[in-house]
C-alpha cells in the first residue's frame, strides 16, 4: 500500500490528521479547541535551551513570583474590562514555557463564584496580550451580525479597545451559530505566512469570543530564488520514490505557490520533533490523490527551500 512506502518513521506516527506546520498539540490543544485560536506566536522566546523530543512533556509550567503575578492580574483584570468579559471571582496565574512551540508566556485563567473557569488570556513576559478567549457557550443577545463588514466592524472594536491596529488582508468568515471568524492574514512581500497574523472570534451577536496574534521570525529572503518549477521536479523524485510504480499516476502535483513555512520533520525523521521558530521562504507544492489511493490519502503538502531546493518538510493529508 502507499502508506508503506512512505518514508519509514511516517506510518507509525500518523494520527487522522498531522498537525501543520507551527501547530501544537498536547496541552496547549484543550484551551486551543475552546477558542479555536489560542496560540503564542508572539510570546517570549522559550527560556529552555534543551530541544523538544517526542514523548516529552510539550509544556512546563512555573509559578511567578508574587510581584510578577500581581501585575499579570491586574493586566488581565484591564484587558477583561475591555472584552467584556464576566467579572471574575478570582484569578490564577502561571508562566507557561511552550517547549513545542517555541514561546514563554504568562497564562491567567478567571473562574466565576463556582469556581468555574470562564477566560483565559494570556501575555508575552513583557506584559504584551497575545490571546484570550471567553469560555464557554454565549447565547446571544442582541441582533445577529448580518454582513462581512458588521463583523469587521465589531473585530475591530475588540482590537481597538485593547490597542491593536492590525494590519494586512483581512478576511472574514461566517461559523453559522457559532457566529463570526475575523482573520487579518499576515504576508510579507506579498508571500503568505500561514498562521501568522490577528484573529477575532465572535458570536452570532457580535460579542467577544477570541482573540489571538502571531508574528514568528522570519528567515533571510534567499538572494536568488528558484523556479517553481524546480520544486515540482524535486517533489516529482520524491513522489517516484515513495510511492509504487503501479500507483503513481493517482497522485499528482496540483498546484505550487510560495509561502513562508516552519521547517518540521514529517519526511524526515532526522529533524527536530517540534516544527522550528524561524520560517523560511518555500514553494509550496499540493499533492493530490485520485482513485485507490484517495481513500486512504488525500494528499501532500511539501514543502521545498525557495533558495536551495532542499526538502523542509510539509503536510499529509488523510
Amino acid at each position: 500500500m502507499f502508506l508503506s512506502q512512505l518514508p519509514a518513521h511516517l506510518p507509525a506516527r500518523l494520527p487522522a490528521r498531522l498537525p501543520r506546520p507551527g501547530r501544537r498539540p498536547g496541552t496547549i490543544l484543550l484551551v486551543t479547541v475552546a477558542a479555536g485560536l489560542l496560540v503564542t506566536g508572539l510570546a517570549g522566546p522559550a527560556a529552555g535551551s534543551d530541544p523538544y523530543v517526542a514523548g516529552q512533556a510539550a509544556t512546563r509550567i512555573a509559578r511567578l513570583p508574587a510581584g510578577l503575578a500581581g501585575a499579570a492580574i491586574g493586566r488581565a483584570a484591564r484587558t477583561g474590562r475591555a472584552l467584556g468579559l464576566p467579572e471574575a471571582a478570582r484569578r490564577t496565574v502561571e508562566r507557561v514555557e511552550d517547549r513545542r512551540g517555541h514561546a514563554t508566556f504568562d497564562e491567567v485563567t478567571d473562574f466565576d463564584a463556582k469556581g468555574r473557569p470562564t477566560a483565559i488570556l494570556r501575555y508575552a513576559p513583557d506584559g504584551r496580550l497575545v490571546a484570550a478567549v471567553h469560555l464557554g457557550w454565549h447565547e446571544g443577545r442582541g441582533q445577529a451580525l448580518a454582513a462581512d463588514a458588521d463583523a469587521i466592524r465589531a473585530a475591530l472594536n475588540v482590537l481597538q479597545a485593547n490597542g491593536i491596529e492590525p494590519v494586512g488582508q483581512v478576511v472574514p468568515r461566517k461559523r453559522g451559530a457559532n457566529g463570526w471568524s475575523v482573520n487579518w492574514e499576515r504576508a510579507v512581500d506579498g508571500v503568505p505566512v500561514p498562521g501568522d497574523g490577528v484573529r477575532v472570534q465572535l458570536w452570532a451577536d457580535g460579542s467577544f469570543h477570541g482573540l489571538s496574534l502571531a508574528e514568528h521570525p522570519l528567515a533571510d529572503r534567499p538572494a536568488i530564488v528558484v523556479e517553481s518549477s524546480v520544486a515540482e521536479t524535486a517533489v516529482a523524485r520524491l513522489l517516484d520514490r515513495w510511492i509504487p510504480a503501479a500507483g503513481r499516476g493517482e497522485v499528482r502535483i496540483d498546484g505550487t505557490a510560495l509561502a513562508w513555512v516552519a521547517p518540521n520533520d514529517t519526511f524526515e525523521a532526522a529533524r527536530p520533533d517540534a516544527p522550528e521558530e524561524v520560517r523560511r521562504l518555500a514553494w509550496v507544492v499540493r499533492v493530490r490523490s485520485i482513485g485507490a489511493f484517495a481513500e486512504v490519502l488525500r494528499g501532500l503538502e511539501v514543502a521545498i527551500d525557495a533558495g536551495d531546493g532542499s526538502l523542509l518538510g510539509g503536510d499529509v493529508l488523510r
